[in-house]
């Protein structure tokens, strides 16, 4: 149990240090010294003021939480915060979650990222030395920062609040800001949004001063750290410096690689993009570090609305624009319902005892998939039906899609068309070229298939989700595709930034745009509470059901 600390009501340091003070003043008065007195006084006055200890703060209670279990649901996944007013200062940081790990260092600035139900990360720098005892390494390393991902009611166990205080320091808030999205995507999140672990559970992912990243999963009830090897080199790297000549270049290249390349401007008539050149440049020449200038740029892109438009600094990902979508999928729980479950990359599938068979592809970014594909196909090619699932698939490469869905069409089928950019104007496009997916393999699967789509589907695998449409016995079913293509084509710009340019418009097989649109299921699900929770995956319940029938 957390102690709060006992205040007495003795004069403080500051008090009885003035009273020092102000006898000595007492004899330079009696010598005349009136005016240097006085001077002095209030110099003194001010200097303990200063140095008086700030009052502890609760971050339990600045960021309360009533959650006391876990939610590692993506669909639940929960957006997250953090500002200058999010940044304290600790007097001492020491962390002993576990008897092979120990951190320790004086004085600190902390931030934290914070959601509705609470705190969700928090980010130590050290503004002396840190050091880090572990298994990494023999003996003690120093440390740059400390990551730390954990369930919100611990805030207080990990930052006791006799250590911590307000005044951090506010300038450190770009800094703290891009490591934070550097170290995001290590763990428990659903994108750009975090999940919520249970008690036990937290990551410890510390910088050290000569290079290697130490990730750590930590179980506080086992008191173990289990070491992760497989980051050491993806460190926070700094960020270079800013100049003003560096500043126009940059911010000149990129507005022009948008101005002469970026197809969609004729999907957002309501941008003007040469008044925000105006707008922001001044802006972004007036940065003083890359990170501010980093920033403003993602804010000019920003009323493009376009997820395959992204920004790097340093290579960190520089958030630009991010939309809510609604998962509706729960991968944890295919096991158990469908039983044995087979895995091959990023393809999973399964032959239920009676004879359906299931495929989920998490992504087209794995060039031995479409091999993995056919072996397990001819596992499946006598069951009764087939569910192809593509719930959580985010696009990728997508003449891998094309081998996949060769597999069901029976014929050549137009599944979209393509526009770029083809002069200075706007409006200079090309004609609409079309894209065709062709049979492919010794035999075709006839038998019902249920396609299981949602709005994290994007990309390439909605290109997936137009071929598909080509054979009728494919049946789509759950929510709508994401409705986001892009064919990107990535610039490198001074300071080491980097930035994605979308180069064409795609169009469904019915001609119209695929951005902000997506594809509809044919058989919609509309989830009932918890349904993709524990063990449950209704979505996928159901689909099974339908084959049952025969549908």
């Amino acid at each position: 149990m957390l102690r709060r600390p006992i205040y007495y009501s003795r004069p403080s340091w500051p008090e009885t240090h003035l009273a020092r003070l102000s006898a000595q003043a007492g004899a330079w008065l009696c010598r005349g010294a009136v005016v240097a007195a006085a001077l002095w006084i209030a110099g003194r006055r001010a200097e303990a003021q200063e140095n008086r200890p700030s009052a502890p703060v609760d971050l339990l209670q600045r960021y309360p939480t009533t959650m006391t279990g876990a939610d590692t649901a993506p669909g639940r996944a929960r957006p997250w915060q953090f500002s200058e007013a999010d940044i304290f200062q600790l007097s001492r940081f020491n962390l002993e979650v576990a008897t092979n790990l120990h951190l320790q260092a004086g004085a600190c600035d902390l931030g934290i990222g914070h959601c509705r139900d609470g705190v969700v990360w928090a980010l130590v720098i050290p503004r002396g030395e840190g050091s880090l005892a572990s298994p990494a390494k023999a003996g003690p390393e120093s440390i740059n920062h400390v990551w730390l991902r954990f369930h919100p009611a611990q805030v207080n166990l990990l930052f006791p609040p006799a250590t911590v205080a307000g005044g951090g320091a506010a300038g450190r808030f770009a800094l703290m800001r891009v490591i934070a999205n550097h170290k995001f995507s290590s763990s428990f999140h659903a994108g750009a949004n975090a999940l919520i672990p249970e008690a036990k559970d937290i990551i410890v992912d510390a910088d050290a001063r000569d290079g290697p990243r130490r990730f750590f999963i930590v179980d506080r009830e086992a008191r173990t750290a289990a070491y992760v090897a497989a980051f050491e080199a993806q460190s926070f790297k700094p960020h270079p410096g800013l100049t003003p000549a560096l500043a126009e270049s940059a911010f000149d290249q990129l507005w022009d690689s948008f101005d002469f390349g970026y197809a969609m401007f004729v999907l957002r008539p309501e941008v003007d993009w040469a008044k925000l050149r105006e707008q922001y440049r001044p802006r972004a020449l007036a940065c003083q570090t890359s990170d501010e200038f980093a920033e403003v740029c993602a804010e000019m892109l920003r009323p493009l609305r376009d997820l395959h438009v992204w920004l790097t600094l340093a290579g960190t990902e520089v958030p630009v624009f991010d939309r809510p979508r609604a998962a509706n999928a729960n991968p944890p729980a295919h096991k158990a319902i469908l039983g044995s479950l087979h895995t091959e990359g990023r393809l999973q599938w399964a032959v239920t005892p009676d004879h359906l068979g299931f495929a989920g592809i998490y992504g087209w970014d794995d060039d031995t998939l479409p091999e993995h594909f056919d072996q397990a196909l001819e596992q499946m090619r006598d069951t009764r039906g087939l569910i192809v699932d593509v719930r959580c698939n985010g696009g990728g490469n997508e003449d891998l899609a094309l081998r996949v869905a060769g597999r069901f069409v029976p014929k050549e089928f137009v599944y979209g068309y393509s526009q770029f950019r083809d002069g200075p104007a706007y409006t200079n496009l090309t004609k609409k070229d079309p894209r065709q997916v062709q049979p492919r393999g010794p035999w075709r699967y006839d038998k019902p298939v249920i396609l299981l789509i949602g709005q994290k589907c994007m990309s390439s695998c909605e290109s997936f989700v137009g071929m598909m449409l080509g054979a009728s016995n494919v049946t789509t079913m759950g929510d709508h595709t994401c409705g986001s293509s892009g064919n990107p084509k990535i610039y490198n710009l001074p300071m080491d930034l980097a930035v994605s340019v979308p180069l064409w418009i795609d169009y469904k097989p019915d001609g119209k745009p695929l951005d902000e649109n997506g594809f509809e299921p044919q058989v919609p699900f509309v989830p009932q509470p918890n349904a993709f929770a524990g063990a449950r995956d209704d979505l996928l319940t159901a689909a099974l059901a339908r084959l049952h029938q025969g549908r």
